[in-house]
Parts: C-alpha cells; sequence; structure tokens
C-alpha cells in the first residue's frame, strides 16, 4: 500500500510540475482545469501575418460552445481596437473565423480536439503587450483524434493538446500518434511563437522535435508526410 501510494503521489506532483513550467498558472483535479493562458498581441504594419496568432488548446469539455461563449467567458474584447477575432482551421485548411460582439461568433463552433486561434484585430499600444485568459475545463478522455490522410500543406490536424497530457516535447506527440521519423508512419509537429510569429517545425524523431518543450495551453499543428490514410488516435494524459 506504501509502495502505491508513492508512486500516486510521485505522479501527482510530476502532473503539477509540469503544468507550472509549462508557462501558466493552472490547477488541475478529477474534476477540471483553470489555467491562466497568456495572449500575445498583433502589431500594426508588421511583416509576419503569424504575429499575435495565439493557437491554443482548449479542454475538450468547455463551458463556451461557441466563440461568442468563449468571448463572453473569458473576458475577450467585443468592440474596439481591441475586439479579439477567434478563428478554427479544419482538417482540409479551411479557417473560419469570427470577431467577438458579432453575430458570425454565435455560429463558429468549439470542436472538441481541435485547437483554435485568438487574434487582437487592431494592434494595440505599446505593442506586444501581452493579455491573459482564464481557460476552464476537463478532458473527455475517450474522445480519439484524427490526423487526415495527404501530405499537402493543407491537409493538417491543429490538435488541442490535452492539459494534462503526458507528452513533454513534440516527440512525444509524435509517439502518442504512432508517427515515425520515416518509412509509412513519417509526419510532423509544429508549434507557433505568437510574440514572434515564428514557427517550430520538427520531423518526428528529429533532435529537434526530440528536444522542443510543449507549453501549457499551446496547441500543435500534425501532419503526416507520407501518402497513408487517416491516422487516429487517443491523447495519452495523466
Amino acid at each position: 500500500m506504501l509502495k502505491k501510494t508513492s508512486h500516486l503521489t510521485l505522479a501527482v506532483v510530476l502532473v503539477a510540475m509540469t503544468m507550472l513550467v509549462a508557462g501558466g498558472v493552472a490547477i488541475a483535479s478529477n474534476t477540471g482545469f483553470k489555467a491562466n493562458i497568456p495572449l500575445a498581441r498583433t502589431v500594426a504594419g508588421g511583416t509576419n501575418p503569424e504575429v499575435g496568432n495565439n493557437y491554443l488548446s482548449l479542454p475538450y469539455f468547455n463551458p463556451y460552445v461557441n466563440a461568442a461563449g468563449l468571448c463572453q467567458q473569458t473576458g475577450l474584447i467585443s468592440a474596439g481596437l481591441q475586439a479579439a477575432q477567434i478563428r478554427r482551421i479544419d482538417s482540409n485548411g479551411v479557417v473560419s473565423s469570427a470577431v467577438c460582439g458579432t453575430a458570425a461568433a454565435n455560429t463558429l463552433q468549439i470542436v472538441p480536439g481541435t485547437a483554435i486561434i485568438v487574434r487582437n484585430v487592431v494592434q494595440t499600444i505599446p505593442a506586444n503587450t501581452p493579455t491573459n485568459m482564464i481557460v476552464v475545463g476537463s478532458h473527455n478522455p475517450t474522445l480519439s483524434v484524427t490526423i487526415p490522410a495527404g501530405t499537402n500543406a493543407v491537409t493538417n490536424l491543429w490538435f488541442s493538446v490535452p492539459y494534462h497530457t503526458t507528452a513533454v516535447t513534440l516527440n512525444d506527440l509524435c509517439l502518442q500518434a504512432g508517427m515515425t521519423i520515416g518509412g509509412l508512419q513519417a509526419g510532423q509537429v509544429q508549434v507557433l511563437n505568437a510574440t514572434t510569429g515564428t514557427p517550430t517545425t520538427a520531423q518526428c524523431g528529429s533532435s529537434l522535435a526530440l528536444t522542443t518543450s510543449l507549453t501549457l495551453g499551446q496547441a500543435a499543428r500534425l501532419r503526416q508526410t507520407t501518402v497513408s490514410g487517416p491516422r487516429t488516435f487517443v491523447p495519452a494524459h495523466f
């Protein structure tokens, strides 16, 4: 009994440490999550359109339902120069978007397991001053996600990484999805720094994938790099 209790305690401590080190104040329990997620702002006149695109994960069970609910319940601004825009990219690369406070926000649905992008419509002063978004929800341990077939630039899964994922690095996500550095299972993972607009794109099994750490609340793009069928998996978690 003491040995089992010790192992359980260690697992709980590791989860808590992972969440704190990952870059956010997070509270996790068997009932849900509450995380303080920083948001980078857009920059007026910038040459990199990805600056200020916050690719975020949401808990699979959440109270938001659609973009309007997300805006209202997380305090995202719905008017003026600081109005936020919510985007979602499907597996065929089709972008759906809505500005907080508009009618379109009521019809843009939150899809469990799929990432969202939060972006300020217009840059505010001072540039790149981060704000925060409090995210709440819980996990659905039975939900599976699918990386689409194909190798082109649009057939991706913008993956909502669970807040209590067992993955620490990009390569851990590869292993969960069954993707390797070569052969028929070859794959790729990408994450984006919203402040600089700089992507980190790593081939599964590469040294970059093995050494690039995940950040709490950050989404990842998963892509197959060989011509094979859809790849479905259940994300691992503590």
